[in-house]
């Protein structure tokens, strides 16, 4: 396998397709599996994962190593990670905690450097993650989430689809789909207009949307009552994606700033 540097430290039992690099110092550990045309930079450390193809680990990167997590009983656990993802330099991606239910991300996320994913979250498709994000235990994001530098994410808490966090933010709750949150105890401050727009979605279902929020977050009735009159209406798939969302949260939802974004009735 002429593309694995001299120096790299291989376990006889990973299976690596002949196309991948792997560069000077890294150490690649047992049972793990890496699919076609990757490029993993030098002193990354690779255990117990299965990845697939066209991803790239720049440099330093800590993939499947043992959970923070004391409960964890040293099981077989692993990290499961799609196609075409970059990641950045000292990234961490911790294994789960139980065998079951491995730690994933999926395609086309971008993680940069410093961020760590830890035991047992579950990352969707098309996700950035900015510099020294922490990712706490146990955490869902869904696809097209954006979240900017030095966000801090509590563990077991849900980050909606095409949500944006703001820089800075610490998040306690679940963040429902398309809003932006941000503060030192994040608050929707809006939803994320640009974020929809490149996932093309119509200038009808941006206004049910727009409308769903209002009565959702500003109305001033409960969630539970708001929720119950929109799903009467028989809303898009966005909208009940949406209050779908509220409905199954255990953490609790993040509430709304009382004042808001001031374009957010544009």
């Amino acid at each position: 396998m002429t593309n694995i540097h001299p120096s790299a430290v291989i376990d006889p039992t990973a299976k690596i397709d002949p196309s991948t690099v792997v560069g000077p110092y890294t150490v690649i550990g047992k049972d793990v599996i890496i699919g076609k045309n990757n490029h993993i930079g030098p002193f990354c450390v690779i255990e117990n994962t299965t990845m697939g193809d066209n991803n790239e680990l720049i440099a330093s990167a800590f993939i499947g190593v043992k959970p923070q997590d004391l409960s964890y009983k040293d099981e077989p656990t692993r990290v499961t990670i799609g196609n075409g993802n970059k990641i950045r330099e000292c990234v961490t991606i911790h294994r789960s905690t139980h065998i079951d239910c491995p730690t994933s991300v999926g395609n086309n996320c971008l993680l940069m450097a410093n961020s760590h994913v830890a035991h047992d979250c579950h990352l969707g498709n098309n996700i950035i993650v900015a510099n020294s994000t922490g990712i706490a235990g146990h955490v869902v994001i869904e696809d097209r989430v954006v979240i900017s530098g030095l966000v801090g994410i509590h563990q077991f808490a849900r980050i909606g689809t095409m949500a944006m966090l703001s820089g800075g933010s610490m998040v306690p709750q679940d963040v429902p789909p398309y809003c932006i949150a941000q503060g030192g105890r994040a608050r929707l401050v809006g939803l994320n207009i640009v974020g929809m727009r490149r996932a093309g979605l119509s200038r009808e279902t941006m206004m049910a949307i727009k409308r769903a929020f209002k009565t959702l977050f500003r109305s001033g009735k409960m969630i539970a009552q708001a929720i119950e009159e929109m799903e009467s209406t028989h809303p898009c798939a966005e909208v009940q994606h949406m209050l779908d969302f509220c409905k199954n949260s255990t953490r609790g939802i993040t509430a709304a700033k009382l004042k808001m974004r001031e374009n957010d009735d544009e």
